[in-house]
């Protein structure tokens, strides 16, 4: 099984107690031809951002495992939670720890495990969302404060921030033997972070839908495979969305929740089989990356990536090299932060054979002398120019 860190990206119009429909935008909106030669491009990640890094707090009680996942990053706090273990840290924004919670249990309000969706970070209500059988809500010190009745393991849900009042969830695509018929054709909905009460279902209808998963048949009957991993694409508190489904990528922003077109892609995802779809992996005010994946559940390989700049209108085929680490850049998996930004964990063993090299520049002349291998990790933070 081939799992690849791509972002899915979601389509979707607003219904129920309030209707959202595509802004409209004259002329014709930019084409990504996939079946295109784009002039290659290769960028040197340097030139165009630059990096902070901030060393995650380490005592006897808070020591991160390997598996780890960095789910938000605010003005003020730094949020990382262990899926199995279950462990939650809350890190203030320079480092230093906050709070770190487990309430991995039975219990009505325990969590078994975090879910695929993971966790959400509300610092202007001063909330944590854990995602699974159910969405339960704590304060910042793992006080429980009340549960979201929407279950985000049963359709392999996934949950994005949305604004001060609601949260988006998405429904995947039903692969479990006998059960497809569950699939729902308009799989997208805005609920209410007081209650889980339905704000509307949004209005995106589709005929056809595709999945990055599959039902895989085994001895004792059958399990999921996935082709790649997928997660959402937030830029500040927008989102850009375009579903594997669709043609089509939009900007959806709170609170006046306008949904913008912003590009269309050729061939249609629907003209050939297997799939090509797309996903967005990077987005800034200046330009934006997308890759493509043919899903072909028997076939890997590289994923071609392309840069739209907003203000030329041109198209390349791009890399990205990283001067300060001597290796390819990719974007992916970033987590809730701030717009021109995107974050990861780097141990701190390769921040300090790079500082030994003199390839790091930055801030790391604040905290080098104190950091050790065995440490915690490292958050660096990528600050587009």
């Amino acid at each position: 099984m081939k799992i690849y860190n791509l972002i899915l990206l979601i389509l979707f119009f607003f219904t129920g107690s309030q209707t959202v429909s595509p802004q409209s935008k004259k002329g014709d909106l930019p084409v990504i031809d996939f079946s295109k030669q784009y002039p290659k491009k290769e960028i040197l990640l340097q030139d165009i951002a630059e990096s902070e890094y901030i060393p995650l707090e380490t005592t006897d009680d808070v020591l991160l495992g390997d598996r780890l996942v960095l789910s938000g990053i605010s003005d003020k706090y730094i949020l990382i939670h262990e899926p199995w273990r279950g462990n939650i840290f809350v890190f203030n924004r320079n480092g230093k720890i906050y709070s770190h919670f487990n309430h991995k249990g039975q219990s009505g309000r325990e969590y078994a495990w975090i879910g695929d969706a993971g966790t959400i970070l509300d610092e202007k209500n001063e909330e944590i969302f854990v995602c699974n059988q159910s969405i339960l809500v704590y304060s910042l010190k793992g006080e429980y404060k009340r549960t979201l009745k929407i279950n985000t393991v049963e359709s392999y849900s996934k949950v994005f921030d949305f604004g001060d009042e609601a949260l988006l969830v998405y429904d995947d695509v039903v692969i479990d033997p006998g059960l497809e018929y569950k699939t729902k054709k308009a799989p997208y909905r805005l609920v209410s972070k007081k209650d889980g009460s339905l704000i509307s279902v949004l209005d995106f209808y589709f005929p056809k839908r595709y999945s990055i998963r599959f039902a895989e048949i085994v001895e004792k009957g059958w399990r999921p495979t996935y082709m790649f991993y997928t997660e959402s694409m937030y830029h500040g508190q927008d989102l850009m969305i375009a579903d594997i489904s669709s043609d089509t990528l939009y900007q959806l922003s709170p609170p006046n929740k306008k949904l913008i077109p912003v590009l269309t892609r050729k061939p249609s995802v629907h003209a050939s089989e297997p799939r090509n779809v797309w996903a967005t992996l990077l987005t800034t005010d200046k330009f934006i990356v997308i890759g493509t994946i043919l899903l072909d559940f028997n076939k890997g390989g590289k994923i071609p990536r392309f840069m739209y700049e907003f203000e030329t209108g041109e198209i390349s085929k791009v890399s990205f090299s990283d001067a300060e680490f001597k290796d390819t850049w990719s974007p992916g998996n970033p987590p809730a932060m701030g717009k021109n930004m995107n974050a990861n964990l780097i141990q701190p063993s390769s921040i300090i054979n790079a500082y030994k090299k003199k390839q790091l520049k930055g801030n790391v002349e604040k905290f080098i002398k104190t950091l050790n291998e065995d440490d915690n990790p490292v958050v660096r933070i990528i600050k587009f120019k």
